[in-house]
């Protein structure tokens, strides 16, 4: 903290403190002042594991993504960079089941000239030392891979279609990526297995797993209803856990990233940064994903989109407006995630505010300096 006090910023904090500076919040700048155009494509609803607390439990098809579709996300690539470099996310379902396609893509951008790389959200089992070389060969750079705990625990979380547990399949995959792209290991957390996270940590440390960055998450409700909702997180406990899981992270010798602070603004505010389905419709974000009533518009093979005036960025952007304008979190916060304020039935439009949680991270600051 002294080094705060006496006005050094250290490199890995610059970004976060740039958006508590004094002066007015300006979120219209620093996304039209982007220098990524960042869209993200599923590639198919289907996947290969049968979590219970998917968020697409109810969305699951087995389709692939349309030709069309492709073309238009490609085309939309190419109207729209505009000088910025390209990062896409590959999402799905799980979207290794959809290899061909991201190599497809990734050809037929790269023949293009634009600067491009991308990443993608994986549950880890089809990430295969030389499926792991092909996708670095086409512009990987960054890749997120899900372990909920140790063996026991994770296997009874993440297992594949049939109840066979991944848990050593996907630990062999991490051991290799670590060292060829950068890694983001996420943890689903909850009530089952909250206190796990440091076993889990100490296996990944004597398999020599440790040039991950973790991500803990906590399991929310989605607009299914299923019995595994009894597991999660009361609301007001949630900055203490997130902040119990950073500091056991750090005690086991893994980087708090100064991602924990990240700026509020995320794809749900950026108009550009589309997220399109198999069938070509657009949503605000990821988690909206599969709800038909969540449809902001349509991908056309042109690589336009035609909006329906729905679930807008510009709305997205704009909630807190008038309500948070004077929070200490607002540049973390911006007035909450949508899809949670959905969730909470305040509307796609509404505040959900996160203030006693951000008051609990706030205090992992002290690991930076």
């Amino acid at each position: 903290m002294k080094a705060l006090s006496g006005g050094e910023i250290p490199d890995s904090l610059s970004d976060v403190i740039d958006g508590f500076v004094d002066q007015e919040f300006d979120p219209e700048y620093m996304i039209f002042n982007k220098k990524y155009l960042e869209p993200t494509i599923l590639l198919t609803y289907n996947c290969n594991f049968d979590c219970p607390y998917c968020f697409q439990k109810d969305y699951r098809r087995k389709d692939v993504v349309q030709d069309k579709v492709i073309r238009g996300f490609i085309n939309y690539i190419k109207r729209n960079s505009k000088g910025r470099k390209v990062r896409v996310s590959y999402f799905g379902g799980e979207p290794l089941l959809q290899l061909k396609k991201i190599e497809d893509i990734s050809k037929e951008i790269d023949s293009s000239g634009l600067d491009y790389s991308f990443s993608v959200i994986t549950n880890g089992s089809l990430l295969s030392p030389s499926v792991l070389d092909k996708l670095v060969s086409l512009g990987l750079t960054h890749v997120q891979i899900t372990l909920d705990g140790p063996r026991e625990v994770h296997d009874k979380r993440r297992f594949f279609v049939g109840g066979k547990g991944s848990f050593d399949l996907i630990l062999d995959h991490l051991a290799y990526a670590q060292d060829k792209t950068n890694v983001v290991l996420r943890i689903n957390v909850d009530y089952r297995n909250v206190d796990e996270i440091r076993e889990l940590l100490s296996t990944l440390k004597e398999r020599g797993i440790i040039r991950v960055r973790i991500d803990p998450h906590l399991v929310h409700e989605n607009i299914f209803r299923n019995e595994y909702w009894d597991n999660l997180i009361a609301k007001e406990n949630e900055g203490d856990i997130l902040a119990k899981v950073w500091e056991i992270a750090r005690e086991e010798g893994f980087q708090v990233p100064h991602e924990a602070f990240r700026l509020g603004i995320c794809v749900a505010h950026v108009e550009d940064d589309i997220v399109v389905d198999p069938y070509g419709n657009v949503y605000p974000c990821w988690a909206f994903t599969g709800n038909p009533l969540y449809v902001k518009g349509t991908l056309n093979e042109d690589g336009t989109v035609k909006l329906n005036g729905k679930f807008s960025s510009k709305v997205a952007r704009e909630v807190w407006k008038g309500k948070c304008d004077n929070c200490p979190f607002l540049p973390m916060c911006m007035g909450g995630c949508r899809f949670f304020s959905v969730l909470n039935r305040k509307g796609f439009d509404g505040v959900d505010c996160q203030k006693r949680s951000y008051e609990e991270i706030v205090k992992l600051i002290r690991y930076f300096v």
